[in-house]
């Protein structure tokens, strides 16, 4: 068993681009990072840069001495947090950059276990037999809304506050991630799409069912689902980052 993965980083119709991605890919597991600095703070590009470089730097070191510790929960929570204070150091660092922060989103897995945490609304999509089986809660005014009924899940994408953050990694004070962790062994078809949320308010969930059960790569996925998203976005949308891992033989 093995991940293979495909993944896009573009600046859509921004001046530049505040996304980034990292990845750690081997035959006995994984760490995937999704970071979305915050466009409208000077130098987030760095923040988001600094996060998911950091989170996979963590993860490997830590493999490399004991790959069970690697994958357990307090483990990634503290890749994360190590991120934050690498991101805190490099602000003070350089004054001009503040008020940078990012989102996190990290799926790490040895394939026996699974633990995805995250810091914002870079979303962690988790799919079983084609079907949406997870997906993280956003930190988010629009998700407290969700939460109160005012509004569904599906709207979120068109929600007044949909971009206001109520958690952000970098700022002042840090908010550990949320963590979910699942302790059954990943199989053949399990899906990741680890995005941010310029990808998925163009893309809906039964749009990334529809094209995992009709694509046989991860390249297949991604290009279908940015297809979607190209004839969706208006002239100055997001930055739009995404990673596809398919769980194959």
């Amino acid at each position: 068993m093995k991940i293979v993965t495909s993944s896009l980083c573009k600046q859509g119709g921004r001046e530049y681009n505040q996304d980034y991605l990292d990845m750690a890919v081997a035959d006995d597991g994984a760490c995937l990072v999704v970071c979305d600095g915050l466009g409208s703070y000077y130098g987030s590009e760095v923040a988001s840069k600094t996060c998911a470089n950091k989170v996979v730097e963590n993860y490997k070191q830590i493999k490399e001495l004991d790959p069970e510790r690697a994958v357990k929960p307090e483990f990634v929570q503290s890749y994360i947090q190590s991120a934050h204070y690498c991101v805190t150091d490099e602000k003070e660092k350089n004054p001009k950059i503040k008020s940078s922060c990012t989102t996190v989103a990290c799926v790490v897995t040895d394939f026996k276990s699974t633990v995805m945490s995250h810091i914002g609304d870079t979303r962690i999509y988790f799919f079983k037999n084609k079907k949406l089986h997870y997906q993280t809660k956003d930190h988010s005014l629009a998700q407290i809304a969700v939460e109160m009924g005012q509004v569904s899940l599906r709207d979120i994408r068109t929600h007044k506050d949909q971009n206001k953050l109520t958690r952000v990694l970098g700022s002042d004070y840090y908010i550990p991630p949320d963590c979910d962790v699942y302790n059954t062994p990943l199989a053949v078809g399990d899906a990741f799409i680890i995005c941010t949320d310029g990808f998925w308010e163009y893309v809906y969930e039964e749009e990334m069912e529809e094209d995992l059960a009709s694509s046989a790569t991860p390249e297949e996925v991604i290009s279908r689902l940015e297809a979607r998203l190209l004839e969706r976005v208006t002239k100055y949308n997001d930055n739009y980052t995404a990673i596809v891992a398919l769980v194959t033989e």
